[in-house]
């Protein structure tokens, strides 16, 4: 562990090798451990799945192959955290941390392996979360725009509730300044783009239940049922709802500290967490989907408390934390066996 000294306080950096890499290849092991017990596989569609996700179930060759595509989908996005944090400064000092934490998040829940319809859908919304940032301030930011949406309507085509996440890109281009008829307009068009291709071939096939069902499913809102729920399946989604909190309580108390930008970029990202999580409890039969978006904004929220807050506590947090998430995983693997 590489400790760094300044004048005023003691910092640990998390993201230095002697963290970031015994964490990574216990991540690692997880995946091995997973494999090895075919948690997760076969992959098959659900009731709620769209058919183009039915059909790749049915074309997955094989179960190394299936977990190969899993961590490569986790690797990239977990790999488009980090450059849309360095590009963008959302964390205003370097750290490999919001790459570190969407990887231990994502290998230490079984819900997640090994493939799911959410892998290639999250990995649309973090590039469509890029392309919304990038539009920060620009009226005229038609192909930004057109372009998220168009990634969200791709990312959809094979869970059709990221349609869901449409509405807070307004949100976050009104707070951006890029919000305006035009911009408005090409964001409707990104979707309708994908969807007029979709409608094009179920008229060429004569069959449009690709189109109709998974709209159908969209609006079919059941609440999650909590009774039914063992109590370790709920620790590691109650310390990253908690450690999600305590970042965004951070962040606002101490919003002087970053740029203006980067504080409305985090703001939306406390905003994103606050939507994937309520709609975790809305829809019982893809909670576990709503759960991998929540991902997303957590690895940076969190990534960023562990970065800039300067306490011993936090130091013994963050071991906790891996720890405390790595066991939760083998002991809900042990029962599972």
């Amino acid at each position: 562990m590489r400790v760094a000294y300044n004048k005023f306080t003691r910092r640990f950096d998390f993201s230095a090798p002697q963290t970031f890499i015994p964490v990574l290849l216990a991540c690692m092991v997880c995946w091995v451990v997973s494999y090895l017990y075919s948690v997760g596989y076969p992959v098959y569609g659900e009731v709620s799945a769209t058919p183009l996700w039915y059909a790749i179930c049915q074309a997955l060759p094989g179960k190394e192959f299936t977990y190969i595509i899993g961590m490569v989908l986790m690797a990239g996005g977990a790999f488009l955290l980090h450059r849309a944090n360095y590009v963008l400064v959302l964390i205003r000092e370097k750290t490999m941390l919001p790459f570190l934490f969407y990887i231990l998040f994502i290998s230490t829940n079984p819900d997640f392996f090994p493939l799911k319809s959410t892998s290639v859908g999250v990995f649309c919304l973090i590039l469509a979360i890029y392309q919304l940032f990038t539009s920060y301030h620009d009226p005229e930011a038609r192909e930004k725009a057109y372009s998220a949406a168009l990634l969200i309507g791709i990312g959809s085509l094979l869970w059709i509730h990221l349609l869901w996440f449409l509405p807070l890109f307004w949100l976050g281009m009104y707070n951006f300044r890029s919000l305006t008829p035009r911009t408005f307009m090409a964001s409707l068009l990104g979707v309708a783009t994908v969807y007029w291709f979709l409608l094009g071939w179920c008229v060429w096939q004569r069959d449009f239940t690709p189109f109709t069902i998974p709209f159908h499913t969209l609006f079919k809102m059941h609440l999650l049922a909590t009774d039914g729920i063992v109590l370790v399946d709920w620790i590691s989604i109650i310390a990253i709802a908690f450690l999600t909190i305590v970042a965004s309580l951070n962040i606002v108390m101490h919003d002087t500290e970053d740029s203006l930008r980067s504080r409305q970029f985090l703001a939306f990202l406390i905003a994103m967490s606050v939507w994937a999580f309520s709609l975790y409890f809305l829809y019982e039969q893809v909670s576990e989907e709503f759960l991998e978006t929540a991902c997303v904004p957590a690895s940076i929220l969190i990534a960023h408390f562990f970065t800039v807050t300067r306490r011993r506590i936090v130091f013994w947090s963050f071991y906790a934390t891996v720890v405390l998430l790595i066991a939760t995983l083998f002991i809900r693997l042990w029962n599972f066996l």
